[in-house]
C-alpha cells in the first residue's frame, strides 16, 4: 500500500517539476525542475519493477497431481 501512495505523490513532484521548469527565469531552477521530473518518472518505474520482482519471486502454487497423496 505504501507504494501505491509513494508513486502517487512522486507523479506529483514529476508534475511540479514540470511546471517549475517551465516558468524558470534562470538556468538553475530549469535544471532543477526537469531534475525534479526525471527523478520522479525513473523513481516509479523504480516501483513498477520492484513489484513486478516481487510477484516473480513469490512462490507458486500448484495443485498434486492426480495420484499423489
Amino acid at each position: 500500500m505504501i507504494d501505491w501512495i509513494l508513486g502517487i505523490v512522486m507523479v506529483f513532484a514529476a508534475i511540479f517539476g514540470l511546471f517549475l521548469a517551465a516558468g524558470a527565469y534562470d538556468i538553475g531552477m530549469t535544471t532543477f525542475g526537469f531534475g525534479l521530473f526525471a527523478f520522479g518518472v525513473l523513481f516509479d518505474f523504480w516501483l513498477v519493477k520492484k513489484r513486478f520482482d516481487a510477484r516473480k519471486a513469490a512462490p507458486v502454487h500448484s495443485l498434486p497431481a492426480l495420484g499423489d497423496n
